[in-house]
């Protein structure tokens, strides 16, 4: 190994180093909010749910399905952090030829962490497999899953290389219905079918990556993935405490987009508007609606099982609900240090009500649509007070709390400005 492959090398163990201990606090606030307790009443719910199932497998329960869809995604996922930044394009691409030391330990740390995560999501598919018609034994499935863990790592690193967003889009599309068709293959055939099968994809695909038009070394698309993927990790812990604010895309969202319209267009109402586009159409608004989407579904999964005679429903729900409730609240950060604000004639006065208008509206359909499921499940149940106490409860909050405790913490920002 040269000199510069080792200083290269050295570079990528102080920036991960770096990294954790960013974090690293952030994990002690997430643990302070009560939120590892929920996870753990999920998990304890889900594995006494998942032993109840392999004790008792139904005669017509989808086995090839599960496995297709539990494997697929652990399978096809390639994750790989770099720690690139934007000024490594002026400072190392010089060195570009030298980098190959540096990626090393980035492929390692993808293939340690997706293989682990495969072989547990193996192992609990595993007992329901054995009950069906499958001829593969455990060590054949896991050499398959490595086998196809290798060739996911180095198809997506070549899709990261290709110069064309649409062919990348398209390439990555087939890899991933080849996944799929590949999984069925194997745990429905033969093993010797199926590594043949799998031996002509692998030919294909490399024939496939051979033809578009690629870069050497894809600085931006790595620094592009490695942005997105901090600002992953700022989202999740804004759930719990206030966070840098990292550069965040805009996008029209039309399925949004179409509320502002009935905003009227007043001088009193421009921070309204502003706060609800902002809302709309920034990753805050994609946060907010699939965490909706997912805690509905949780929610929903405890009022059908009846937890609790109900109970256990409405405080999954009022839980959930606070953590969609902390991040709506960061958009009182939005347009905080714009300079147009002292610019042009905006209403300053009416931008502390215009947030808690437009955070009091956005909760309440939150809330809404978080707590209707799972009332229909508990009323369909005969569960009526679980599920009017959690809507009595949310409405509390929207009301009459959170209001209040919004305004303070707008007046300790207006202070520390």
């Amino acid at each position: 190994m040269s000199g510069g492959d080792r200083s290269l090398e050295a570079l990528w163990f102080k920036r991960s180093g770096e990294f954790r201990k960013e974090v690293t606090p952030y994990f002690g606030y997430m643990a302070q909010s009560g939120f590892p307790l929920f996870m753990s009443f999920i998990v304890l719910s889900s594995a006494f749910g998942y032993i109840k199932l392999i004790r008792d497998l139904p005669s017509g329960f989808p086995i090839t399905l599960v496995g297709i869809v539990a494997l697929f995604i652990i399978l096809s996922w390639s994750p790989l952090r770099t720690w690139l930044t934007a000024p490594d394009i002026v400072f190392h691409m010089p060195r570009e030829a030298e980098m190959g030391g540096y990626m090393r330990r980035s492929f390692r740390r993808s293939a340690i962490l997706t293989s682990v995560l495969g072989i547990m999501v193996l192992l609990l598919y595993w007992p329901i497999y054995r009950q069906g018609d499958g001829e593969a034994g455990f060590v054949t499935l896991l050499l398959f899953c490595a086998a196809m863990r290798g060739a996911n790592l180095w198809g997506a690193w070549k899709e990261r290389r290709l110069a064309w967003s649409g062919v990348r889009l398209l390439l990555r599309i087939l890899r991933w219905s080849a996944n799929a068709l590949a999984l069925a293959v194997i745990l429905t055939s033969a093993p010797w079918k199926a590594a043949l099968f799998l031996l002509l994809l692998l030919v294909l695909f490399a024939l496939l990556y051979r033809m578009p038009v690629k870069h050497a070394f894809p600085w931006e698309r790595l620094i592009e993935e490695e942005s997105r993927t901090r600002r992953g990790y700022y989202q999740f812990f804004g759930l719990f405490i206030d966070v840098p604010t990292m550069p965040s895309r805009t996008m029209s969202r039309a399925y949004l987009a179409w509320i502002l319209r009935y905003i009227p267009n007043r001088h009193r109402l421009t921070y309204v508007y502003l706060y609800a586009a902002s809302l709309a159409r920034t990753e805050i608004g994609g946060i907010v609606l699939r965490l909706t989407v997912l805690f509905a579904l949780i929610v929903y999964w405890f009022a059908e099982d009846g937890w609790l005679s109900g109970w256990g429903a409405a405080a999954a729900y009022m839980i959930l609900l606070q953590l969609v409730a902390v991040q709506i609240g960061g958009l009182r950060h939005a347009h905080r240090y714009s300079v147009w604000r002292h610019v042009y004639p905006l209403p300053e006065a009416k931008r502390v009500d215009s947030v808690v208008t437009v955070d009091r509206w956005s909760l309440a359909a939150v809330s809404f649509l978080m707590w209707l499921p799972a009332a229909i499940m508990l009323l369909l149940q005969g569960l009526i007070a679980p599920a009017v106490v959690a809507l009595l409860a949310a409405c509390a909050q929207i009301l009459f709390l959170r209001p209040g405790r919004l305004r303070r913490k707008l007046a300790e920002d207006a202070e520390e400005e």
